[in-house]
């Protein structure tokens, strides 16, 4: 029996669907203020008319400091909490849930964008930036940013956080031994490693209240000179769930691991089984990457080693996907992955810039 259009509770948070679109970077804050706006509202809107059933924004840096690119979008004061209000309010009533992705980007920011940027150790993670390694009081401060963060996402109305613990951002720098160098409460072994992500989760619960959906999206392992195994990172599900997470969205570290880079769809399925083995039964997990069949979203929660199927770029395309897969009209996401979902110009945002494929025909 198909569980992906049967309703789940997790954690204080009722879903519709088993369907979650994860977060995407859409580039459409003022550049300026790191406020959302109409755009960003229309979108989620129709995402929710589209049948998602969860909807995580795109990540919103928690501290200035954290900030990518131009457009990245900002819960980092007060003055943003009204324009996030206004923006996922219309998806709500429209039947989604709306959780905030929270992020400080580190060794990743645009240095034009966020001079000096800070990482774990002053080690780079790209070719164009040359970060400093963080003071102690540092680290301690982003942790702090991370709470008030969410606190603020609450006081907007927004139904959860979810902590960017991958992809090779801050935390996930924390994570992860090739970035992570540092010898003191911080660094050094597998669990002072972890101690950052297991602060950013108390921080949240301090700030936002107990009662708060808190979610992480996790790199379970990244390429393999970044020294992140999937069973390390396994190491660290277990403490995002013993700090509170309801929640934890499987993805890739710094890198994506090699053995898992070419495989079809549900390529990441071996890290969700590592990190079920590592959490044990009753613990949620989501699970993102490739996915754009409905026999292939059945299958992984058939299983039952997820709850959740996450989706990016198919969304893109058709943020009414989930409605055709389960009225039939579709079988499969019409998304090809050919990349070309990046804005080309400042101001225009992500969205699918094949035009053979908003034809319905694949190139």
């Amino acid at each position: 029996m198909s569980l992906l259009f049967e309703p789940i509770t997790i954690g204080s948070l009722s879903l519709r669907n088993r369907v979650m679109r994860s977060a995407t970077a859409e580039r459409l804050a003022a550049p300026e203020t790191g406020a959302p706006g109409p755009r960003l509202a229309a979108m989620y809107h129709a995402l929710a008319e589209g049948g998602v059933g969860l909807i995580v924004t795109g990540h919103a840096y928690v501290h200035r400091g954290g900030k990518a690119h131009p457009e990245m979008a900002s819960i980092a004061d007060d003055a943003v909490i009204d324009a996030w209000r206004a923006v996922v309010r219309p998806a709500q009533d429209a039947g989604a849930r709306v959780i905030m992705q929270i992020n400080h980007c580190g060794a990743s920011c645009d240095p034009t964008v966020t001079p000096a940027p800070i990482s774990p150790s002053g080690i780079a993670t790209n070719d164009n930036v040359s970060p400093r390694a963080m003071t102690a009081g540092e680290v301690k401060e982003v942790v702090e940013a991370f709470g008030r963060a969410a606190a603020r996402a609450r006081a907007a109305g927004l139904d959860g956080v979810q902590i960017h613990a991958a992809h090779g951002y801050l935390v996930s720098q924390f994570l992860t031994p090739s970035t992570n160098r540092r010898e003191d409460a911080w660094g050094g072994d597998p669990g002072r490693r972890r101690a950052t992500l297991g602060a950013v989760l108390d921080a949240v619960r301090r700030h936002a209240g107990d009662d708060y959906p808190l979610w992480v999206k996790l790199g379970v392992a990244g390429h393999a000179v970044s020294g992140l195994t999937a069973v390390e990172g396994a190491g660290a599900a277990v403490v995002a769930f013993d700090h509170g997470a309801d929640c934890v969205e499987v993805s890739h570290a710094l890198g994506v691991p090699e053995e898992l880079a070419g495989n079809g769809e549900a390529n990441f399925l071996p890290l969700a089984r590592a990190v079920r083995d590592a959490v044990g039964a009753g613990q949620p997990l989501a699970l993102v990457s490739r996915l754009r069949s409905r026999e292939a979203m059945d299958a992984v929660l058939s299983e039952g080693v997820a709850q959740l199927v996450s989706l990016c770029r198919p969304l893109i395309l058709e943020p009414d996907l989930p409605n055709r897969l389960r009225n039939g009209a579709a079988s499969a996401a019409r998304c090809v992955r050919c990349g070309r979902c990046w804005p080309a110009a400042p101001g225009e945002g992500v969205g699918c810039h094949n035009r053979a494929m908003r034809g319905g025909r694949c190139e």
